[in-house]
């Protein structure tokens, strides 16, 4: 049996798939009858001999899609021809940098400069398999694997050639140098959330508790298919919700009041048995949470309406938008419906469309805007990237001026701010604070500090 379909069995036990040793012959023979050369083909006839049941099913998809992320299955075949580029992240990115890529002498660097995602996931396919990636089971081996993969793909060449560019006195080789640089740190990301997604397909599951803290580190991006995720999302925001409900109770009572307590406690011969606290006014707080739901975003958005939902015992005036075209308030769905069917509906009825952040903003400010005071912290999760449209950027300093504090979370990292048509550069300067907010330690970090001030 070859090796490619090993691994994948055993990605598919690691998930929770029950495969017997007739089932695995059974798929040895389906591979030998349709071959590596179709992948529809092959998807089906696997999935009719390894998955049973309708929840095995869905598992299977998520692990094949994964597992094959970037066509292994061409590669397989005769003669390759990838088909599917690792995502459209790297050619956004380097969008625009083709010039650079006929000054590029080194051929990782040429395939990077020119933004030719087809090489990049060929090369990446190939490398996955020169690395032998697929044999992590320990996550702190990660950067070992992803260093494996670039070096696989022609790192050392690349960076050979930026280092003598970089060192140049000629302008137009610095530039070179900067654009190679940059492309380089991109890679290294994508590589990196490639590598997680392996380790979630291969290790075991044996230690819950060990899965769980890889999960909480791993990004959200790479986490959105696994199913036990919203179980560790619900555990996180319910210990938020006991440690903060906790805190409440002691700073809602007040500060002691001393002389009170002293004179109260002179039948007791100054023995303070009892105490007295200064009665304190609580003003509660407010939280509106705008999501961007079009795309690949929703999956950002649906960790953030998890935790916030989750977390209305400690904050009970919380609304949500949601957006992708326009904007709908989706705040009704939760009061009526059970979490999940809320989400389903949000995400069903507002996502989809092509993103307009100046029209879902302009839409915000006529009819919440008079509502924002300074009780109201309002949280934007998107990336901000809108279609090269008008950000009416004005628009989000006016929410800005009347809000308590007004937070952005981006699921991009800082590298791919400002990027094609990212306009988070351009809508930074009108929030509070904004941050990449990338895995569930991170959200849980925002959560916490966002519960801490709001009391």
């Amino acid at each position: 049996m070859d090796r490619i379909l090993v691994d994948f069995i055993k990605a598919l036990r690691g998930n929770g798939v029950r495969i017997a040793t007739s089932e695995t012959l059974d798929a040895i023979h389906a591979v030998d009858l349709v071959g590596y050369r179709e992948r529809s083909r092959l998807k089906s006839a696997l999935s009719a001999t390894l998955a049973k049941s309708e929840e095995e099913k869905a598992r299977f998809n998520t692990c094949f899609d994964q597992f094959f992320q970037f066509n292994d299955l061409q590669t397989l075949a005769q003669p390759p021809a990838p088909q599917a580029p690792p995502g459209n992240r790297l050619q956004q990115m380097l969008n625009g940098a083709q010039p650079a890529a006929e000054q590029a002498q080194s051929p990782l660097g040429q395939m990077l400069m020119a933004g030719d995602s087809e090489a990049i996931a060929a090369a990446m396919a190939q490398a996955t398999s020169a690395a032998k990636v697929r044999d992590i089971r320990v996550i702190t081996q990660k950067g070992l694997y992803g260093r494996r993969m670039m070096m696989a793909m022609g790192l050392e060449a690349m960076e050979q050639e930026m280092w003598a560019a970089e060192a140049a006195t000629d302008a137009q080789q610095q530039a070179l140098g900067d654009a190679l640089r940059k492309a380089r740190e991109l890679l290294r990301e994508e590589v990196k959330h490639y590598v997680e997604r392996q380790y979630l397909l291969q290790a075991s599951g044996d230690s819950r508790a060990l899965r769980e803290s890889v999960m909480r580190e791993t990004s959200l991006e790479n986490l959105r298919e696994f199913k036990d995720v919203q179980g560790l999302v619900r555990k996180l925001a319910k210990r938020l919700v006991a440690t903060h409900s906790r805190r409440r109770k002691i700073y809602q009572r007040g500060k002691l009041d001393v002389r009170r307590t002293i004179r109260h406690n002179i039948p007791y011969s100054g023995v303070l048995l009892e105490t007295r606290w200064k009665a304190k006014r609580v003003d509660k707080p407010k939280v509106m949470a705008i999501c961007d739901v079009s795309g690949s975003v929703s999956q950002y958005s649906r960790f953030l309406l998890m935790f916030l939902y989750s977390l209305t015992e400690v904050i009970a005036n919380v609304r949500a938008f949601a957006f992708s075209s326009d904007l709908q308030e989706v705040t009704q769905w939760f009061l009526r419906e059970n979490l999940d069917t809320a989400i389903e509906l949000t995400l069903k009825e507002v996502g989809g469309g092509s993103t307009d952040y100046g029209r879902s903003l302009d839409t915000f400010t006529h009819q919440c805007l008079q509502q924002v005071d300074h009780r109201t912290t309002v949280i934007v999760l998107g990336d901000a990237r809108n279609n090269y449209g008008d950000p009416r950027t004005e628009l989000l300093q006016a929410i800005h001026n009347r809000a308590r504090q007004l937070i952005w979370l981006n699921p991009e990292s800082r590298l791919r701010w400002g990027s094609g048509d990212s306009e988070m550069k351009r809508y930074k300067p009108h929030c509070s604070w904004a941050e990449p907010c990338q895995s569930l330690n991170q959200l849980e970090r925002f959560i916490s500090n966002l519960l801490r001030y709001s009391q």
